[in-house]
C-alpha cells in the first residue's frame, strides 16, 4: 500500500514539474508576461471598415510598442495600412482615462486625405488604444499641439471614444 502511495505521489510530482517547465519555456503572450497579445485595427481592402489583426508585442512600453506595430502596417494581405509613411510617435501619456498620442507632422502632411481615409486613420488609432481597460478616450496631438483636424473632416480638438461600428467582424 505504501509503495503504491509513493508511486502515485511520484507520478503527480513529475506531472507538476513537467507542466511547470512547459509553461515556463513556452514563448507566448499567455505564458510570458513580457509579451502581450494586442489587436491592431487596419483598413479592409475596400476601405469601408476596420478589422483587427492580432499581434504579440513586448509588455514593457506596451502602449508605445502597440502604436509602433500599428505604424508598421498589417501583416495580412487582406488589410491596408491606415498610418501614412514617415509617421513617428513622439510621446504617449495616459491621464484620467485619456491617452494623449503625440505624433510628428507626417501624420498630417503625408495623409492621403478624404473623409473615409481620415476616419479610418483616426479610429484605427483610437480603437487600437481603447482596447486597454485604463483607456477610454484618445487625444491626437501633432508635435505636442492640439490640431483641429487631420484632413478636414473630423474634429480632433477633443478626445475621441472608440467607434465599434467601424469594426468588421468575421
Amino acid at each position: 500500500m505504501i509503495k503504491k502511495l509513493i508511486l502515485l505521489l511520484s507520478v503527480v510530482m513529475i506531472a507538476v514539474v513537467v507542466a511547470f517547465a512547459v509553461m515556463k519555456f513556452t514563448d507566448t503572450a499567455v505564458d510570458n508576461p513580457d509579451k502581450v497579445e494586442v489587436d491592431l485595427y487596419f483598413s479592409t481592402k475596400d476601405a469601408m471598415y476596420l478589422k483587427a489583426e492580432s499581434r504579440v508585442v513586448k509588455g514593457d512600453n506596451l502602449y508605445r510598442n502597440t502604436i509602433q506595430e500599428l505604424i508598421k502596417g498589417p501583416e495580412s494581405p487582406t488589410l491596408s495600412r491606415t498610418i501614412p509613411d514617415g509617421v513617428k510617435l513622439n510621446e504617449i501619456k495616459v491621464k484620467n482615462g485619456t491617452s494623449y498620442l503625440d505624433f510628428n507632422r507626417a501624420l498630417v502632411e503625408n495623409h492621403w486625405g478624404g473623409s473615409t481615409g481620415e476616419i479610418l486613420t483616426v479610429y484605427s488609432i483610437v480603437n487600437t488604444m481603447a482596447q486597454f481597460p485604463e483607456i477610454d478616450r484618445v487625444q491626437i496631438l501633432i508635435e505636442g499641439e492640439e490640431i483641429e483636424t487631420l484632413a478636414g473632416h473630423l474634429d480632433l480638438l477633443k478626445p475621441l471614444e472608440p467607434d465599434k461600428r467601424l469594426i468588421k467582424e468575421e
